[in-house]
């Protein structure tokens, strides 16, 4: 046996100039840049934030094969997402509201796990702490070719784990670079602290390769409904793609019984409204406290915007 584990080993080292020339399957881009095939993505944000309906919607445009807000879509793949918190009912209303605003059909399977649902049915609740439920799942996708696995969310789906212990974490992380190289990416939906860092161990975010934050902006109203800023915290794309993750201000507005995203970029909104509140004439260390910018950002908008003579120098 000692033998046999030995040439397997052996079996999977190479000088580095031959490993270079291995034939390797290319990673599929999913949504451009940030979403790729055997990829683990953490999104995270503050209850009552939005990932809900922003996770479903990027689900629900890739198994449609359409771009999400400003990502365009490079491949669609059958996916799985997986909720463990909301009503049955609850979620079936938003996957409607969702479905009413596309004209196309699915091209990929969109299948969808409800923990409260399959609870009613008598089956034990979805549990990512138990290895019984972590093969079986990885088996159904195994069985099924499911690409995108979404764990909605972490506190529900593993519940009782010790958040803040290192230990605790390290079967399912484990669990999760398995499900890496047998081709799955996952995606993992968090709650942040007080802070706003996503809650519990940092070692979560050891193996991640995109780390997502949903902050409300600072002028958030909770009528607004899901309105935040993603920001990304953590990126491990090609160099030459990181200037395309840029922060952006997402808002999800109904209208007509239908919901629809809207996003710009977010360094141009604050810009526009620094040079908004400077023409107000309100001070430059009102707008830093206002806004949350620094004051030399604030102070190269206004020296700037001078220059462009979009405003006047007394301001």
């Amino acid at each position: 046996m000692e033998k046999q584990v030995r040439k397997s080993f052996e079996a999977a080292l190479f000088e580095a100039d031959n490993f270079m020339t291995l034939d390797l399957p290319i990673k599929k881009k999913i949504l451009n840049p940030w979403l790729t095939e055997q990829m683990i993505a953490l999104i995270s944000g503050w209850r009552g934030t939005g990932k809900t309906w922003f996770g479903l919607s990027i689900f629900d445009c890739i198994s449609r094969e359409q771009s999400f807000g400003p990502w365009p879509i490079e491949s669609t793949i059958p996916c799985l997402y997986i909720d463990g918190e909301m009503n049955a009912g609850d979620v079936q209303e938003r996957l409607l509201n969702l479905d009413k605003r596309n004209d196309s059909r699915r091209r990929m399977p969109l299948i969808i796990y409800s923990d409260a649902y399959a609870n009613s049915l008598g089956i034990p609740r979805a549990n990512l702490r138990s290895e019984r439920w972590r093969t079986d799942i990885k088996n159904f996708c195994l069985d099924k070719g499911i690409k995108l696995i979404g764990f909605d969310n972490l506190a529900s789906l593993a519940s009782g784990i010790d958040e803040n212990v290192k230990q605790a974490w390290d079967p399912i992380n484990s669990w999760l670079l398995d499900l890496r190289f047998s081709g799955i990416s996952s995606m993992l939906f968090h709650h942040t602290n007080k802070e706003g860092d996503q809650r519990g161990t940092s070692a979560r975010e050891d193996n991640i390769d995109i780390s997502i934050m949903l902050n409300q902006p600072h002028d958030y109203c909770p009528d607004q409904g899901a309105r935040f800023i993603v920001r990304f915290k953590k990126s491990r794309i090609s160099t030459n793609d990181l200037s395309l993750l840029q922060d952006y201000e997402f808002n999800l507005i109904e209208t007509n019984g239908k919901v629809e995203w809207t996003w710009g970029n977010v360094k141009k909104k604050i810009k526009d409204e620094i040079i908004s509140l400077l023409s107000e004439g309100i001070s430059q260390s009102d707008i830093v406290s206002q806004l949350g910018v620094t004051k030399g950002y604030v102070s190269r908008i206004k020296r700037q915007a001078i220059e462009d003579e979009t405003l006047e120098k007394k301001q």
